[in-house]
């Protein structure tokens, strides 16, 4: 067998290794962010992990934060940046299939809003900018046909 091969073929169990790690998947690593401290615990002797630091006298989330299902699967998953939910936000069905897919900025849900139905099917798309939907969203059944979309600006449905 040629060496490019054997080294192909030992790389694979590798690769598929570090893809891990995503919805309702038990604890994977959780590193916090220099100058903060791993609070709570992951199943089995938890159900939530964060990261926090002190400001003034007062406990702020820094960094990523947990949620599991009793049963040890993951639920949700996302970022603080000082005390304010930031960046992609990932929520999971108890069978593992992802749930939503939420934008943050500032503690406020701003971009991108995807949802599935538990069979892994969309269901929704559509923005938010400063906590409103704006633009068109777009929705589907369960079987994954567009039903409809709507149009919203500053929140309030406009067609």
């Amino acid at each position: 067998m040629p060496t490019t091969v054997k080294v192909i073929l030992l790389l694979i169990p590798i690769l598929f290794a570090a893809c891990k790690g995503g919805g309702g998947e038990g604890p994977s690593a959780f590193v916090c962010p220099p100058g903060t401290q791993a609070m709570g615990e992951a199943p089995p002797n938890g159900q939530e992990r964060w990261c926090q630091k002190m400001v003034n006298g007062e406990p702020v989330k820094e960094g990523p934060f947990e949620i599991y299902r009793a049963e040890g699967t993951l639920m949700m998953k996302g970022e603080y940046h000082d005390g304010k939910q930031t960046g992609e936000w990932t929520m999971w069905y108890d069978n593992g299939q992802k749930a939503s897919v939420d934008h943050y900025k500032d503690g406020v849900q701003d971009g991108q809003h995807i949802g599935w139905y538990n069979n892994g099917k969309i269901s929704a798309m559509g923005q938010y900018k400063d906590g409103k939907r704006e633009g068109v969203w777009k929705r589907w059944d369960a079987q994954g046909f567009r039903n409809w979309e709507e149009t919203y600006k500053d929140d309030k449905q406009v067609s």
